[in-house]
């Protein structure tokens, strides 16, 4: 168990002298495939006809690994995990607003829902990480 813990602190030592950007770009490429696979497979089971309500199921559920992924491996936060999750919960709900608007946008234009929520998280990602890290996890000072 030391030896993993070591190797562990090895890696994340190394991945934390990465540009914060680029861990962001990693991190959130990978929520981002995780958010997308949930919302796919949701169609799959069958809300094909519902893919408003898919979208807000994926959010809901990749939100805590989404936040997790972030305060860790992207801003290294150390501040206390419930405000900074509800101050993540109100960024991404303007992104979860302006993603529900370029889906319900490209959904009357007949697109594809699987090809509509991809182009539409491609445009929010860098909204996302402006809000995150101006807003979710900035440093507040305990004056």
């Amino acid at each position: 168990m030391n030896m993993i813990k070591r190797w562990y602190l090895l890696l994340f030592t190394l991945w934390m002298r990465w540009p914060q950007q680029i861990r962001y770009l990693l991190v959130g490429g990978y929520n981002t495939v995780f958010s997308y696979a949930l919302y796919a497979f949701l169609l799959w089971l069958g809300l094909k006809e519902m893919p408003q309500l898919a979208l807000l199921l994926s959010f809901a559920l990749s939100s805590v690994n989404s936040f997790w992924t972030q305060k860790i491996y992207v801003f290294h936060s150390h501040g206390r995990a419930w405000p900074e999750y509800v101050r993540c919960l109100m960024t991404w709900g303007v992104s979860y607003v302006l993603n529900a608007f370029l889906l319900a946008l490209l959904l009357a234009l007949n697109w594809n829902p699987y090809v509509a929520q991809f182009v539409a998280l491609v445009i929010i990602t860098v909204n996302s990480y402006f809000l995150l890290k101006y807003l979710a996890f900035r440093s507040i000072s305990r004056s």
